[in-house]
């Protein structure tokens, strides 16, 4: 089985490996990168919530999300700006 990627690099998940996995409305998808393939693990609804943030040992850095809106809109506000200066 394979899925498209969208325009926002989103894919749906074939609902027999959702079935499989047990991936119900309120659960979550834990991939594991391993060389050059990703493995895919299903995570209950419940369980979902407790992995929030498990993983920010492995990154390089933590950057809170506030943080990230600001420098999505201030890139935005860049590129808005240019594009009303290039016509």
């Amino acid at each position: 089985m394979y899925a498209k990627v969208s325009k926002k690099g989103q894919i749906t998940i074939p609902k027999p490996i959702r079935k499989k996995l047990k991936i119900e409305k309120d659960g979550a998808v834990l991939f594991l990168v391993e060389d050059d393939e990703v493995k895919l693990k299903g995570v209950p609804g419940v369980q979902s919530e407790q992995l929030a943030g498990s993983l920010k040992k492995y990154a390089k850095g933590y950057v809170s999300l506030k943080k990230i809106r600001k420098k999505i809109q201030d890139e935005i506000a860049k590129e808005t700006a240019g594009e009303g200066l290039s016509g």
